[in-house]
């Protein structure tokens, strides 16, 4: 009966909910300059294509935010003018040698745009961090908003 009653308990303990604290940072920008594009496979849109972003923005806080981005095709379906791309992300605090979060996550796009269309948006994980986000996860809505600018919601945990 002991070891029925401890194993109940265990279970009570598992399925019972985790607090985990969770901090909601909301970063913007306006529209982001054209992408160095790196043309790798077949030429023009194709599997492999690279596109590279580094540009500044802003915290909901006031604070300085340097952000960087890798879109790597690796699905594209021709006859409906969509490509999947694989985002790899950096959010960059300060003077960006300590304080980072790392975005990934893939995203539907047309083939004839470099970014997300304007009024769409989509969801990718936080992966980690370093310094004061060491540990971190969660997730990210990028959100590319009618006049061009840019709203990206990172749900922290």
């Amino acid at each position: 009966m002991k070891i029925f009653k401890s194993i109940l308990i265990a279970l009570a303990m598992f399925a019972s909910p985790l607090v985990v604290a969770e901090t909601k940072i909301i970063v913007t920008h306006p529209e982001v300059p054209p992408p160095t594009l790196l043309d790798h496979g077949k030429p023009g849109q194709s599997i492999g294509d690279v596109r590279l972003w580094h540009f500044p923005a802003k915290a909901s806080d006031g604070s300085n935010i340097m952000t960087d981005w890798i879109l790597t095709t690796t699905g594209v379906v021709g006859d409906k003018g969509i490509e999947y791309r694989i985002t790899s992300a950096v959010f960059s605090f300060d003077d960006g040698t300590k304080d980072q979060i790392v975005i990934q996550g893939v995203a539907k796009y047309a083939s004839a745009k470099a970014t997300l269309e304007e009024s769409t948006s989509t969801r990718r994980a936080i992966t980690g961090g370093t310094g004061k986000f060491g540990g971190v996860g969660g997730w990210i809505e990028t959100e590319h908003l009618t006049d061009g600018s840019w709203r990206h919601t990172l749900y922290i945990k």
